[in-house]
């Protein structure tokens, strides 16, 4: 909420509505509030657009909350002295905030309301009177909202008022938005040094008072939190502890530039604004008996005017559970908050940074292996294993055949040219000529096949020598990989406690 609309909030004419609600319970008056509220629906009647169906829905529901409207007001009857201690409050809240220029008379108490003596007791401590009566009757009948009030409106922030508006901390119990509010305002220094170091005392305790598992937890979510440089260039075949320990390592050096990194130390205004905002919601939320009424009034007169219900912020809603509002504030941008949770996850910090730093404490892996034409090979820093690199060529091989020998085919070519040509003497000349030619063409075709085997052969050689080189390479970038993996380890190794030294004295700071 802003200044703005907290002045508005504090000058609004409410006591109207007051005056309304009583001239339709005593009939005095001449229905001043009905028919201001029958003009705001024939106005609206005249807006409608669409067809006759809308229209027609449109006036049913503004004409059945006019009527429910009417009679939620009766039903207020015997809340007179209620609505005027709220319009009382609002003007002493004015008067503190300079917007009116005299303090009101001192509202008549209301058996069982809170807010009654706790007017009194704000505007008693406005003139720097003695308030203690006032407050000690409203604190008796509600004791947490008689501190927000207190705390919200600027009023006390003693460590007493501010311990009653914060509450006592449970890990599995959601805040409530005022709860929170306190919190920020009080980490950006807005309640003074007591309040703060009573929140961070709260803070402390829940912390310190974690189960193991809840404190595993916490401790995870922390490191989840750093955001860590990937580990890059190492192969899937990598040993997984190597690998873990790498990442280990740069999560410690994003942990150790967290917790290095400068904190602004002006505290912002939006933290008090905050605290103001819910203000409102407390002071109109109404006696018990009539709360729920007074909301469904402001539903109400929402539908009558077409527009969303926007009803004030409840100091009561959930803002979130504690632990992961205390990770938020460590990783986030605000400077008071981010501080306050530094200081009190100190510990839990420094031993998610001591598990970071054994987690990189591993031996460099002796070998890893790796997948060729279907071979496991084992790579160490001298190369490939023997046994395993023998057993790959021999796999290799059996992939690339010698081709099956047909000597024998050439022979037969070359005998059956040498028969036919021994028979071509005795023959008449034509069929020695033609016994020539075909055996001329078995003699080519005999030459033909000798160059053809030795080009299968040379093709042959050529796709084992690429297949061999393909694996060497492989095995060669293995062995590489491997050596930058211990390379990148005994830096990591070597890091981690300069890491974790700077990170104590980051925090300790």
């Amino acid at each position: 909420m802003s200044d703005s609309a907290f002045q508005d909030w504090l000058v609004s004419d409410s006591w109207q509505d007051y005056k309304q609600q009583r001239a339709i319970r005593e009939i005095e008056s001449s229905l001043d509030g009905q028919r201001a509220e029958s003009r705001a629906l024939r106005s609206q009647l005249s807006r409608l657009q669409g067809s006759m169906e809308q229209r027609l829905s449109r006036l049913i529901r503004s004409f059945d909350a006019f009527v429910e409207l009417s009679d939620l007001r009766a039903e207020l009857a015997g809340f007179d002295e209620a609505a005027r201690t709220r319009y009382r409050m609002r003007q002493v809240l004015a008067f503190r905030a300079g917007a009116v220029p005299a303090l009101p008379a001192a509202p008549e108490d209301v058996d069982g309301y809170w807010l009654a003596p706790a007017a009194s007791a704000l505007a008693a401590l406005t003139r720097g009177d003695d308030a203690a009566a006032d407050l000690e009757r409203a604190a008796d009948r509600d004791p947490r909202r008689t501190a927000l009030l207190l705390v919200m409106s600027g009023a006390a922030t003693d460590p007493r008022r501010v311990g009653a508006a914060f509450g006592e901390l449970l890990a599995d119990t959601q805040l409530t938005a005022a709860e929170r509010a306190v919190w920020v305002a009080a980490a950006d220094g807005h309640l003074g040094d007591a309040a703060l170091e009573l929140v961070a005392a709260r803070l402390s305790g829940l912390v310190a008072g974690l189960g193991d598992e809840r404190r595993a937890e916490l401790d995870r979510s922390l490191s989840d939190r750093v955001h860590a440089a990937p580990v890059t260039g190492v192969t899937n075949a990598a040993d997984r502890r190597a690998v873990a320990a790498l990442t280990a390592g740069s999560r410690l050096a994003a942990l150790r530039a967290w917790a290095e990194a400068p904190v602004a130390a002006d505290a912002p205004a939006e933290s008090r604004l905050a605290l103001e905002a819910l203000l409102p919601g407390l002071v109109d939320e109404g006696s018990k008996e009539e709360a729920a009424t007074l909301r469904r009034i402001a539903e109400l007169r929402a539908v009558i005017d077409d527009r969303e219900v926007t009803p004030a912020a409840r100091w009561d809603d959930p803002a979130g559970l504690p632990l992961g509002l205390l990770v938020t504030d460590a990783f986030g941008d605000a400077p008071g908050p981010r501080a306050l949770a530094r200081r009190v996850l100190r510990e839990r910090v420094l031993a998610v940074g001591e598990a970071l730093r054994a987690e990189t404490d591993v031996p460099d892996p002796q070998e890893q292996t790796v997948t060729i034409e279907r071979q496991t090979v084992r790579v160490r820093a001298g190369g490939p294993a023997p046994a395993d690199a023998a057993e790959l060529h021999r796999a290799i091989e059996s992939r690339h055949p010698e081709p099956t020998a047909k000597s024998w085919q050439r022979y037969a070519w070359f005998a059956a040219a040498a028969v036919l040509l021994l028979g071509a003497p005795a023959v008449p000349l034509g069929f020695a000529v033609m016994l020539v030619i075909v055996a001329l063409i078995f003699a080519f075709v005999g030459v033909r096949r000798i160059f053809a085997d030795r080009m299968e052969a040379r093709e042959r050689q050529e796709r084992l020598r690429s297949a061999r080189e393909r694996a060497d390479k492989l095995l060669e970038q293995e062995r590489q990989s491997l050596a930058d993996l211990c390379r990148r380890l005994d830096e990591t190794r070597r890091k981690a406690p300069e890491d974790l030294t700077a990170l104590r004295t980051a925090l300790a700071s």
